[in-house]
């Protein structure tokens, strides 16, 4: 893994936070990489698949691949504005740096192919400026932009991209999925970050599912049904941006939810 990809992957917000305070020219020896690059199928560290849990190799020709991938950053763009907003800044300023080694640089070459100009750095400079101590009004306009990008960026998604709402569907159901997985995670530790992954793809999957809900819901009301049960029991995990005392959901109910839409969503 390169320098760059290393700082990136493992935590540059807390880099950056230990810089501005003059305590660390670099990061310590790296920690394991954030629970959310390992929620998914097929992690690795290139080749066919990325850090997140992404198959960098069909992101190119497969939609729901590429805007899956898309889905994972924006996870973390959205948990990094709510954990400013609770007061977690470097939380914060994490999130806004993780996409970038697990899912950004090894995208490069698929967002070539499509036309996409790569974007890393308003993510590193969002980390940046929350780390050092930008105000939560500040962080959500910095997630904003973000978002309008990953936005662009989605209408360039291959073989028809979401004019089919099945692509959609299996999108939601991938976030679910992870959510689900990233639970067993946050229970197994003490620390807000494997829980703030988990809250991020709750706060993906409901955005996805409010923007596309209505033409799945069109096309396979099922699905949609499934959709909107998997959502309840992932929120009822998830329940607020600060991690609960105590993480006490049903998991079994969950996993089970996400595996029935996952299924119903399998191609």
């Amino acid at each position: 893994m390169s320098n760059f990809k290393r700082w990136t992957a493992v935590g540059l917000g807390a880099a950056l936070i230990a810089g501005c305070s003059g305590e660390a020219e670099r990061p310590a020896e790296a920690p394991a990489a954030s629970p959310a690059a390992t929620a998914g199928e097929g992690a690795g560290e290139g080749g066919e698949s990325g850090e997140g849990g992404v198959n960098i190799a069909a992101a190119a020709t497969d939609p729901v691949v590429y805007l899956s991938a898309l889905a994972l950053v924006e996870a973390h763009v959205r948990a990094a504005a709510e954990a400013a907003g609770a007061g977690e800044r470097q939380a914060a300023a994490e999130m806004f740096a993780h996409p970038v080694g697990e899912v950004l640089v090894d995208m490069q070459p698929t967002f070539q192919q499509l036309g996409v100009a790569t974007f890393e750095e308003p993510f590193i400079a969002a980390s940046t400026a929350t780390a050092q101590g930008a105000e939560p009004a500040e962080v959500r306009r910095l997630a904003t932009g973000l978002l309008s990008t990953l936005e662009a960026a989605e209408a360039r998604a291959p073989a028809g991209g979401l004019r089919n709402p099945d692509v959609a569907a299996a999108v939601i159901a991938d976030l679910v999925d992870r959510g689900a997985l990233q639970y067993a995670t946050a229970k197994g530790s003490d620390a807000y970050e494997p829980y703030l992954d988990g809250y991020g793809f709750l706060l993906t999957a409901r955005a996805w599912r409010d923007r596309h809900g209505a033409e799945i819901a069109r096309a396979t009301p099922e699905t949609a049904g499934k959709i909107d049960a998997a959502i309840t029991a992932l929120a009822a995990a998830y329940p607020t941006a600060t991690r609960p005392a105590a993480l006490n959901a049903d998991e079994g109910a969950l996993l089970a939810a996400a595996s029935q839409l996952k299924l119903a969503t399998s191609r």
